[in-house]
C-alpha cells in the first residue's frame, strides 16, 4: 500500500493551474489522492477541471460552490447572469450533463483508510461546506469536532486561511491550501500531502513556482449583474 497521499482542493475551473499540481504529484511518484472540492466557479474552464478530477479516480468531496453549479437548473445563455465568465449560471451552462451529476453527487464527507489510519475528508464542515475551519477555530472547538467526527486520525478540509493545524485530540488537521484561487495576492498554486511513517501521519506543503492561481475579487454590487 502506498505511503504518500496527495492533497488537493479549491481549483475553482483553473485548469492551468489544476494540470500544474497534478503534474507535481505525479512527478514526486504519488499515485493516489484526495480532492476538498470547489471545482467549480470563478474561473474559465469547469468542464476540463471536473472531468480531469473524474479522470484521476481519488475521492473528492462536494465544496459550497459545486453545490451552488449542481443544484440549481441552468439559465438561458441570453440572460446577463448566464454570459458572465465564472458565474454560477455560466458555469452551469458550460457542464456536460455527466459532469453535473457526478457533481450533485459528491458527499459532504468521506473517510478513506491510509496506512491503517482513518483519514476525513471534507470541505467545510460535515453538514455545510460554507462552514470552513479557519484560522480563528480554537483548540477547544477542534477537540469538540474530533469527537463529533468519530475520532479520525486526521481531517483534511477546504478553505484557507488556516493551512496546517497542530494534532487535537490526538487528530491531525489540515489544508493543503487553494489550487485555482489566490486570496492573498500570492498567485502560487498549493497542494499538499501526508505521509505514514512509524512516528504517524505528517503532512506536507507545497507550492508550485508559477503564477497561475487567479486573484479572487469581490462579487459585483447589487444591480451590476448580482451575484455569481
Amino acid at each position: 500500500m502506498p505511503d504518500r497521499l496527495a492533497l488537493i482542493g479549491d481549483v475553482h475551473a483553473n485548469s492551468d493551474a489544476l494540470r500544474a499540481v497534478l503534474d507535481a504529484v505525479y512527478a514526486a511518484g504519488i499515485r493516489n489522492g484526495v480532492c476538498t472540492g470547489d471545482l467549480v466557479m470563478r474561473g474559465d474552464d469547469p468542464e476540463a477541471c471536473v472531468t480531469t478530477v473524474r479522470r484521476t479516480g481519488w475521492p473528492c468531496v462536494m465544496g459550497n460552490t459545486d453545490r451552488k453549479v449542481a443544484m440549481r437548473p441552468r439559465r438561458d445563455p441570453g440572460h446577463p447572469k448566464a454570459s458572465r465568465v465564472g458565474s454560477r449560471a455560466w458555469s452551469t451552462n458550460q457542464l456536460s450533463a455527466a459532469n453535473l451529476e457526478y457533481l450533485a453527487a459528491l458527499p459532504l464527507v468521506v473517510r478513506v483508510k491510509f496506512r491503517g489510519h482513518v483519514i476525513l475528508l471534507m470541505h467545510g464542515g460535515p453538514d455545510d461546506p460554507r462552514d470552513a475551519i479557519g484560522a480563528e477555530t480554537s483548540d477547544k472547538d477542534l477537540a469538540r469536532l474530533v469527537t463529533a467526527l468519530g475520532s479520525p486520525d486526521c481531517v483534511v478540509s477546504g478553505p484557507p486561511p488556516r493551512a496546517l493545524v497542530p494534532p487535537a485530540g490526538g487528530c491531525l488537521f489540515v489544508n493543503p491550501g487553494s489550487i485555482g484561487e489566490a486570496s492573498d495576492g500570492d498567485r502560487r498554486p498549493r497542494w499538499g500531502w501526508l505521509e505514514a511513517g512509524e512516528s504517524g501521519l505528517r503532512a506536507h506543503l507545497e507550492i508550485i513556482p508559477e503564477d497561475l492561481a487567479t486573484i479572487r475579487t469581490p462579487p459585483p454590487e447589487a444591480g451590476a449583474g448580482g451575484p455569481p
